[in-house]
């Protein structure tokens, strides 16, 4: 019995210029992810007049939403302000938002675009295929959660600094999407089931 190690199964013209198109796309969408990223960070330091969507109101009335047919009762519950001359700290605020939530998502097509590769070769099953899973996992949980509680502090520090409270915005609030954790969850069972594969590859090449 031999324990050399054989290649894997290598994979067909058709699969393989599939495989392509799906590492070239993921790669090239973690590529734009990073310029815009650093676009809209630049833009948002250096930037007179700084936007700042979804602010949270206090129920603010919407009356002619309210008077339409069929609807009982209507209110505001976010509003987008530009600001002018914001000191740095609520900058610094939004940009870290800004790269917590994208993190994830740019770490996820980094990971699609290394199993691609490894399929390519005929080798899917690694350890750092894994640890990438497992990697990307931490990132989509941590970053989407983190961002929101990031967020929501440098809407609190706008609100002081502005003074908004006296026009209807709360000095604090903050909604909390559970959905990151579902998506880690996911990709970290993902990143369990590439563990038993290259488990299983190991003793495969061992029979060999």
């Amino acid at each position: 019995m031999s324990n050399a190690v054989q290649p894997g199964r290598a994979a067909s013209l058709a699969e393989k210029t599939t495989l392509g198109v799906i590492a070239g796309g993921a790669g090239a969408i973690a590529l734009v992810d990073i310029v815009l990223l650093i676009s809209r960070t630049i833009t948002l330091m250096a930037a007179d007049d700084v936007v700042v969507p979804r602010m949270a109101l206090e129920q603010d009335p919407a009356e002619s939403i309210a008077a339409a047919p069929g609807v009982v009762d209507a209110a505001f519950d976010s509003v987008t302000i530009t600001a002018e001359g914001l000191s740095a700290s609520p900058r610094v605020l939004l940009a870290g938002a800004d790269v917590l939530a994208s993190i994830g998502a740019i770490g996820l097509c980094v990971v699609v675009a290394c199993i691609c590769v490894r399929l390519f070769i005929g080798r899917p099953f690694s350890a750092a295929v894994t640890w990438g899973i497992g990697t990307a996992a931490i990132l989509v949980m941590a970053g989407g959660l983190l961002s929101q509680a990031v967020r929501a502090g440098a809407h609190t520090e706008i609100t002081s600094e502005l003074g908004l409270t006296a026009v209807g915005l709360p000095s604090f609030e903050m909604t909390i999407d559970l959905a990151p954790i579902g998506w880690g969850l996911a990709l970290a069972v993902i990143a369990g089931a590439f563990e038993i594969g290259q488990r299983m590859q190991r003793e495969t090449e061992g029979l060999v």
